[in-house]
């Protein structure tokens, strides 16, 4: 969607939002419908017309407008669960679950949602597995290369856990080692941070992302 295109829809909101406070329906009808001839599907003129229809009590319409809609969007967000597909395909398994999240927020009734929260579920038992991996080769570190400096590449190269495996192992040898306590608490930080975000996706900002993502999809509806 170029400038024109979201200037041209931010007037016909801002036009059709005047009719509907200022109760001139017939105004905003008409404005709906005319855009939707030039722009047949185009959601934000079904939605005028489905606030319309209910204030003229015409439910059923209004309800058949919001089912295609519904359709509609479903079908465009399908794209998330393609994508969450090719990333995984490409081993990027973060990526691959941000869109199959997205996807399940989208249409968690769906048939396929069945499907993508299996492979949401493969991608933590990964996680884990991989977690478990980094812990095991922590302990087969030798003690003397469990060294600050070695501590900070691990953290540099993002392996957190190994960082503090490192670490702890230097401060049980040597307790008053200031900087590798410091280090410590940092990664432990860190860590728990990754865990809460992992654990906890704020919904908010999820559904934030996703009122974003839904306009840019309106755009294209046609």
């Amino acid at each position: 969607m170029d400038a024109n295109d979201r200037g041209e829809r931010d007037l016909f909101l801002a036009q059709t939002e005047a009719y509907l406070s200022g109760n001139n329906l017939a105004a905003a009808l008409d404005l709906a419908r005319e855009r939707l001839e030039r722009i047949p599907g185009d959601l934000d003129a079904r939605m005028a017309i489905c606030r319309i229809w209910i204030e003229r009590g015409r439910i059923d319409e209004a309800r058949e407008m919001l089912g295609e809609m519904e359709e509609t969007l479903a079908c465009l967000s399908r794209i998330y669960a393609c994508l969450g597909d090719a990333c995984l395909k490409k081993g990027m398994r973060e990526e691959a679950e941000r869109y199959y999240r997205k996807f399940i927020v989208l249409n968690p009734d769906a048939p396929p949602a069945g499907e993508i929260l299996e492979k949401l579920k493969d991608i933590e038992e990964q996680r884990s597995a991989a977690a478990i991996e980094e812990e095991e080769e922590t302990a087969q570190v030798p003690s003397a290369f469990q060294t600050v400096t070695l501590a900070e590449l691990y953290i540099r190269q993002g392996h957190l856990p190994l960082a503090a495996g490192v670490l702890e192992a230097i401060l049980a040898k040597e307790p008053q080692q200031e900087k590798a306590a410091g280090m410590l608490r940092e990664v432990r930080e860190l860590i728990r941070r990754e865990d809460a975000a992992r654990r906890h996706a704020p919904v908010i900002a999820e559904l934030s992302r996703w009122l974003e993502n839904i306009g840019r999809l309106r755009g294209h509806a046609a």
